[in-house]
């Protein structure tokens, strides 16, 4: 019998307008971010190499003070889509004995060790993966999974082919690496094991936790943040963007207002006596 989703209802938290987000000290390139009583540093040597974290990312790290979230003390997770290593950074310095970070994007590597030394973490603990998702198969199955995957559909006409890209957009209309992790996340998360996802509305929240769901998973909205899509890095084409996203509203596949939409803070629990995959 299929589990039912926990629902939570949660006080949405509306970012002000604007390019400098109220969770960032200072970006595009450098900020300081607190964490359970922490300031950490990032740093982001070429920001077009690997992006520097938006708040759609920073959101899930101001959602992990909330009591729901398991102890991250001692535990492995992976994180995935790494980056320039904002939850790597903060997973160590909470604790955990070790961390996975995985990016298809190879610069993401160096950043986020040099962002796990500039905290002064203990580097022996990380491993830096450079796979795309659905090759990488793990030696072992971790205690906890985080992500922020990309979530602006993808059009031709402004491919990349760099970091930035690999950050911001997928395929399938912007549910590439959603539906990836769907398919992987019982062969990299235990038993009793937990996924924490920063979820766009303009990637279809309810296929992910319907998808969820329907393998014996158990979600909670930890928190509901409202902030502006992240265009800066296509501003010249806005409209473009902004064309393909009114389509998969229409389609029912995505929720925005105007150039506003909402991140959810998500957390899906592996029962713990599920099979291992």
């Amino acid at each position: 019998m299929t589990a039912a989703p926990t629902q939570v209802l949660r006080q949405r938290r509306i970012l002000p307008a604007g390019e400098n987000g109220s969770l960032w000290e200072a970006r595009p390139s450098c900020g300081i971010f607190e964490f359970r009583g922490m300031r950490l540093r990032l740093e982001v040597e070429d920001p077009t190499e690997v992006l520097f974290p938006t708040d759609c990312g920073l959101s899930l790290i101001a959602a992990l003070s909330h009591n729901d979230v398991p102890d991250l003390k001692g535990i492995n997770a992976l994180d995935v889509g790494a980056g320039s290593g904002l939850y790597s950074v903060a997973l160590l310095a909470a604790g955990a004995e070790r961390v996975t970070a995985l990016d298809i994007n190879p610069a993401s590597a160096a950043q986020t060790v040099a962002n796990v030394m500039t905290n002064g973490l203990d580097a022996t603990r990380l491993t830096c993966v450079t796979s795309p998702l659905k090759e990488y198969t793990p030696t072992e199955k971790f205690d906890l999974v985080i992500t922020n995957p990309p979530h602006l559909p993808y059009d031709p006409g402004y491919a990349r082919n760099d970091g930035l890209e690999t950050a911001l957009v997928a395929r399938n209309g912007g549910r590439a690496v959603y539906a990836d992790l769907v398919e992987q996340m019982d062969t990299l998360l235990a038993p009793g094991g937990t996924l924490l996802m920063a979820h766009s509305s303009l990637a279809d929240i309810p296929r992910t936790v319907e998808d969820l769901t329907a393998r014996g998973y158990e979600s909670n909205t930890l928190e509901v943040f409202e902030m502006d899509i992240p265009l800066l890095a296509y501003a010249e084409h806005k409209n473009t963007v902004l064309g393909l996203l009114k389509e998969q509203r229409a389609a029912g596949r995505a929720e925005f207002d105007g150039s506003r939409f909402t991140v959810h803070a998500l957390m899906f629990q592996r029962p713990p006596d599920a099979t291992n995959g």
